[in-house]
């Protein structure tokens, strides 16, 4: 995940772990914070546990924010959660070097980059990876770096991203009235170019493609990962494996410390220099927990979750460590045009992008 929001907007607080929580804060105490999470029971946490709460309307509270004080922190949450509407007409853009508030009009997201219209109506993109976190004017958000990283920065435009939102309010409310006269019309904007789509049949044969490429991906893991084969093996396999990707794809890894996330060949090359005399790595349950759907630029998005079980064995064979996660693959198909005798063919692609941690259990 992806670290992302859910696609509807909720009250959320940013742990330590790396991962949002859906829940709220409820009480502040010397040294700790009680939160309320959606299963409706009472948590009392350390407060250098909590980062970034968000409430389900946008705002954001970053927790070195909160006064030391109890009861001022009471304070502080009570008022957080009271606060209005942000009542805003564009999508707050944080840019994290340097630190820049970007406000505009999303049209259109990948995983590479982020389209969208200036408030003077001029068209502008932004990639991906300058960007720390996006608030949407609907009360979404989106964590798109390492959280540790982001709250720091989220405190430092906290009073920047407050002035934009009041500027945007005002230009509101000062916007003129539309007059009786005629309006003219518009000039039609120039047609698009139909997009291509797929046959149910095709459909679902690239359904099942998609759950093939993840599988494919699995059996390149094993080789890369079994100590018995020599290294010319495992390199063939690495480069295979990254011709399932797209190229800024990047792979969520969760430990101790939280989830880290690194670009494919550096995940698959860290695999190869586990320290454990034997190494197995099965995914199960593999599913589309998203279908396939066409978005903007013409290409279909989908999610593909399974359960992944790892285990590295010491040399007295016994294991030293096992892990089983719970990840989401994002999936592209994309379209391309091939020439066969002389004419002009759709054909599609099935790519895999970002894989993210839902859930881990490790031993």
């Amino acid at each position: 995940m992806l670290i992302s929001s859910a696609a509807m907007a909720q009250d959320r607080i940013w742990l330590d772990n790396g991962n949002p929580v859906q829940a709220k804060l409820s009480r502040a105490m010397d040294s700790k914070l009680e939160w309320i999470a959606a299963d409706g029971i009472p948590r009392i946490y350390h407060r250098k546990r909590f980062l970034v709460v968000f409430s389900g309307s946008g705002q954001f509270m970053v927790i070195s924010e909160l006064n030391e004080n109890a009861t001022k922190a009471q304070t502080q949450i009570e008022a957080f959660y009271k606060s209005p509407p942000r009542n805003v007409s564009q999508d707050i853009i944080v840019k994290s070097v340097p630190l820049t508030i970007i406000t505009g009009t999303i049209s259109y997201e990948s995983d590479e980059v982020i389209n969208y219209m200036t408030m003077e109506g001029n068209a502008a993109s932004i990639g991906k990876e300058e960007v720390a976190a996006v608030i949407y004017r609907d009360g979404r958000h989106e964590i798109l770096r390492d959280v540790v990283d982001v709250a720091p920065l989220l405190a430092l435009a906290h009073k920047d991203i407050e002035k934009k939102e009041r500027e945007m309010v005002q230009m509101r409310q000062q916007k003129p009235k539309v007059s009786d006269s005629p309006k003219k019309e518009k000039p039609q904007p120039p047609k698009e170019p139909a997009k291509p789509f797929l046959s149910d049949t095709e459909y679902k044969e690239y359904s099942e493609k998609g759950i093939r490429r993840v599988d494919e991906f699995n059996s390149y893991l094993r080789i890369i990962a079994n100590k018995s084969l020599k290294a010319e093996e495992k390199n063939k396999a690495v480069q295979q494996a990254l011709s399932l990707f797209e190229p800024q794809a990047t792979v969520a890894v969760s430990s101790a410390k939280g989830v880290k996330k690194y670009p494919v060949k550096e995940y698959l090359n860290r695999l190869k220099l586990l320290p454990y005399s034997k190494i197995n790595i099965t995914w199960n349950e593999v599913k589309y927990v998203s279908e396939l759907k066409q978005e903007a630029d013409g290409n279909y998005y989908g999610i593909i979750a399974g359960q992944q079980v790892f285990e590295g064995f010491a040399a007295n064979g016994k294991v030293a460590y096992g892990d089983i996660t719970r990840k989401n693959v994002r999936v592209k198909l994309e379209s391309y045009q091939k020439t066969v005798d002389g004419k002009d063919t759709v054909n599609w692609e099935v790519l895999l992008g970002n894989i993210g941690v839902e859930t881990s259990e490790g031993q």
